[in-house]
């Protein structure tokens, strides 16, 4: 989804462009000088000096993982640290180091982005050149050039080619006149004085800026120049060289306004490909993969584009939503079955334009430098060669627009190129590229796989919406004085979550519609795309005053827990629980998909009172993710046609037998009456899980089952934000196990409460403590320390209402169960598991008898 303040505009080559803070332009007549020092000191940021998080659409959980001091944690929190200044470009490497393509799609100019960018050129070359020392031994191999990066560039088109290489293989003026010689970095910064100079003065068709862009290209000069151009330098990194990618823009407004019919469009192309050489010649193999050739186009000169792309353009103008479900096949504004051609569809081919020059650029750049010998000299080309492409998101998002063309100016080069050896070389790119990059090396050391990497500003995520702590702070703020700036409360929350919590702060990213739609619904809505929008995506904030400083790290790194800026001690207390339940149970959702052990799963749950008949009707493909402490149904007697609430649902398994025992599974999906179940859990990956499985069960979904993502404790909010009737509406409540973990346990009775009819009824298993409190004298996990004492849970039902409160005995033991020994599967840590040996801070509780200690029962309750 487009925000509703995120504006278009359309360049003077009539390409689209999203209006964002992004679009700002310069002052005319700001001085390089004056530019250069300003961005200088926007590029001296370092990735750990700003909040970004790097989310992976396969796994939908963050990649960068570092945690305090540079160490693994053992912790579910993941912590940056002073010194992981490059963590994120490190984990990202590891993921797509060993690819042969990757495309980045920016936002132009934004400081934030080129850092990743440098950083990730600079370790990427490092790695290569790195993997090249160690793989190539003898005579034999030291005739071998080494691996070179590539770096394909948007900001240049093709015709800078020869001031790209004058640049990057060419020494500046040597001595002045007085004799002096100039130093290397002088040298640099006037080579680059110089080829800004050129490129606007002398070329002045591309208008992009490159200052922001200077520490990037320049490193990329000092790889060839210090190496004298050859493949070795002593610097630790492969060559990387620039390349120009793009047609001249002036050529797309041309396209679009001068070429009205199909004669002139044929004189345009013929230009564009023999005279410029920016397109592929009639008669070469390339040139099958140009037009459209549908009937509708057949001889009209329209570049082809698939229909789901000119959809993403088109949706780019006018804000529509791609990715939500709908109904039905593609929607637009423009009718395809309509002959005339519309100002859109001239637009769309100028956009085309650009991404099949860039297409045809990349595809021939490939083949030349891809050759099987390993034994060619430097000035010939080698299969070792990687390449990084970097371009608009526009150009590249879903796989579409430029990798599109490279796929398919690859494809006809294999089928039909009258060259045997260049056929060969095109199918071997084609299969390495069609994969994302894996983990093991390339069997002949070239790199294999293909990675699309994008950028997301973080404000899109909309946490001031979506976050109840913040969205508590900024209500009390407010209520004290309306008129008070909560922008610094936003900047606040969101650096102590970054800093403290950054895996609650990936799901809320993930959550929203700006980033959950196009990362990881791609293909539900009326794109029906069959790609994400980037396998990596780079989630930034975008404030240039919102910096990570030492101050703010050595704070957390020196903190014993983790604390909000504007809560209370107790209720920061509760809110560190929450979050440390939260990020716990997302890691138990994350791998809930992988097989566990089924007949541990069965062993327990026998134990705790289920059936054989409510085993067998769970299955082997669910009963291993039960969670629970006794069997609350065995309390509750769910009765056909009544509804049902499950507070702390996890992965399902409780809501799945409260759907068969009140009918709901057998009950059409109308909505208007009848049984219904709703599950409510604090974790979105679980909640998403049991989504998932209650589909693949056959159950209706959502009009019989739904689970919502929420808190107890703001139970009215979530069932109404989830369309469900949040008072009066349930006639049974059960739960199994989350309450223990509930800190205000009072305000999540009173909820539950509220939400059950009158003579409605709760079955609650919690574990508690069996004294009144917990000693002093030891520091107790923080589950424990949100335990109830038994002694203060029936007055507290009495006094909120609840009538004939009776606390049962689950007679579910604490310790002792004879169980069947752990899946090797779970051993090895695959499946993340809450419960299992202590840490050594609490090994004092290995010597404690655990049933003396706490005591699990199931607290009945009836609102009468």
């Amino acid at each position: 989804m487009v925000p509703s303040d995120s504006h278009q505009l359309i360049n003077q080559d009539y390409s689209i462009v999203p209006y964002t803070e992004h679009t700002r332009s310069q002052p005319a007549n700001s001085s390089t000088q004056y530019r250069t020092a300003q961005y200088s000191n926007n590029q001296s940021m370092t990735m750990n000096q700003f909040i970004h998080r790097i989310l992976k659409s396969s796994t939908a959980t963050a990649i960068t993982k570092s945690s305090r001091h540079g160490a693994p944690s053992s912790s579910t929190s993941s912590t940056p640290s002073a010194t992981s200044i490059t963590s994120s470009v490190q984990h990202l490497l590891d993921e797509i180091q060993n690819a042969k393509l990757v495309y980045f799609g920016e936002f132009h100019s934004e400081h934030r982005i080129i850092s990743l960018q440098t950083e990730l050129v600079k370790e990427w070359s490092k790695r290569l050149r790195s993997v090249s020392d160690v793989s190539n031994h003898g005579l034999a191999a030291a005739a071998a050039r080494k691996p070179r990066l590539h770096v394909i560039m948007e900001h240049f088109s093709v015709d800078m080619q020869e001031l790209l290489e004058r640049y990057q293989f060419r020494c500046s003026k040597g001595d002045d006149d007085d004799g002096n010689v100039p130093s290397f970095s002088e040298q640099d910064e006037e080579a680059f004085q110089q080829l800004v100079h050129s490129y606007k003065n002398d070329y002045g068709t591309e208008g992009h800026d490159l200052m922001p862009y200077s520490n990037l290209i320049q490193f990329c000069r000092e790889t060839t120049m210090k190496s004298g151009g050859e493949s070795d330098n002593n610097e630790g990194y492969c060559p990387v060289i620039l390349h120009g990618g793009f047609i001249p823009r002036n050529h797309a407004a041309r396209l679009n306004k001068e070429c009205p019919d199909m004669e002139s469009r044929r004189l345009f192309f013929e230009e564009m490909a023999n005279q410029r050489g920016y397109l592929p010649k009639r008669g070469e193999a390339m040139y099958d993969a140009l037009f459209d050739t549908s009937s509708k186009h057949h001889k009209n000169f329209t570049l082809r584009g698939p229909p789901e792309h000119k959809l993403l353009i088109q949706s780019l103008m006018n804000g529509a939503d791609l990715y939500s479900p709908i109904d039905g096949g593609l929607h637009g504004d423009e009718d395809d079955s309509n002959d005339e051609e519309t100002p859109f569809d001239r637009l769309y081919q100028a956009q085309l334009l650009k991404d099949h020059a860039m297409g045809y650029r990349i595809a021939n750049i490939m083949l030349d430098h891809h050759h099987d010998s390993p034994t060619m000299t430097d000035r010939n080309p080698s299969s070792s060669d990687r390449y990084l492409i970097i371009a608009g998101f526009g150009h590249l998002k879903h796989y579409l627009g430029v990798p599109d063309c490279v796929n398919r100016y690859l494809r006809h080069v294999a089928i039909s190129d009258p060259n045997e050896s260049r056929r060969a070389v095109a199918l071997d790119l084609l299969v390495n590229i069609s994969h994302l990059p894996t983990a093991a090396k390339s069997r002949r050391g070239g790199g294999s796989g293909s990675a699309l990497i994008g950028c997301q500003m973080m404000y899109e995520a909309y946490l001031e919406d979506s976050y109840p702590p913040l969205i508590d702070a900024i209500k009390k703020a407010t209520q004290e004085d309306e008129d008070t700036d909560t922008d610094h409360i936003k900047q606040k929350f969101l650096k102590d979550l970054y800093l403290q919590h950054p895996t609650i702060l990936d799901e809320y990213i993930l959550k929203s519609d700006e980033v959950s739609g196009p990362l990881l619904h791609f293909n539900r809505g009326a794109g029906g795309f069959d790609h994400p929008c980037a396998d990596y995506l780079f989630v930034y904030d975008e404030d240039d005053d919102h910096v990570i400083t030492d101050t703010d790290i050595s704070r957390v790194e020196n903190s014993s827990t983790a604390k909000c800026s504007f809560h209370s001690t107790e209720s920061t207390a509760n809110d560190v629980a929450k979050m440390e339940t939260m990020e716990a149970y997302e890691q138990v959702g994350h791998t809930a998909g992988i097989q566990g052990n089924a007949a541990r799963a069965r062993a327990i749950m026998s134990q705790l009172g289920y059936s054989e008949d409510d085993l067998a009707y769970l299955g082997d493909g669910d009963i291993y993710n039960f969670q629970g402490v006794a069997n609350p149904h065995c309390v509750a007697k769910i009765q056909p046609g009544e509804s049902v609430i499950d507070i702390g649902s996890g992965l399902g398994i409780d809501s799945f037998l409260a759907m068969r025992d009140c009918g709901a599974d057998k009950t059409d999906n109308e909505p208007q009456s009848g049984p219904f179940v709703v599950g409510v859990d604090l974790a979105l990956s679980e909640v998403r899980h049991a989504t998932i499985r209650a589909k693949e069960r056959g159950y209706a979904v959502p009009e019989r089952l739904k689970f919502l993502r929420g808190d107890v404790e703001r139970l009215q909010e979530i069932l109404s934000n989830g369309d469900v009737p949040s008072e009066n509406a349930f006639d049974v409540c059960i739960s199994n196990g989350a309450f223990c973990l509930v800190p205000d346990k009072r305000k999540a009775f009173q909820n539950v409460f509220k939400a059950l009819r009158h003579g409605g009824r709760c079955a609650i298993s919690t574990t508690t403590i069996v004294s009144d409190h917990l000693d002093p004298s030891f520091e107790w996990p923080v589950c424990m320390r949100m335990f109830a004492s038994l002694e203060s849970l029936q007055p507290m039902l009495e006094e909120i209402g609840f009538g004939n409160v009776q606390i049962i005995d689950a007679e579910s033991p604490m310790e002792g169960m004879d169980l069947p020994e752990d899946d090797p599967q779970e051993v090895e840590g695959r499946r993340f598991k809450i419960h299992g040996k202590y840490a050594d801070q609490f090994a004092f509780m290995e010597k404690m008898d655990m049933d003396e200690l706490c005591k699990v029962v199931t607290v009945y309750g009836e609102k009468l």
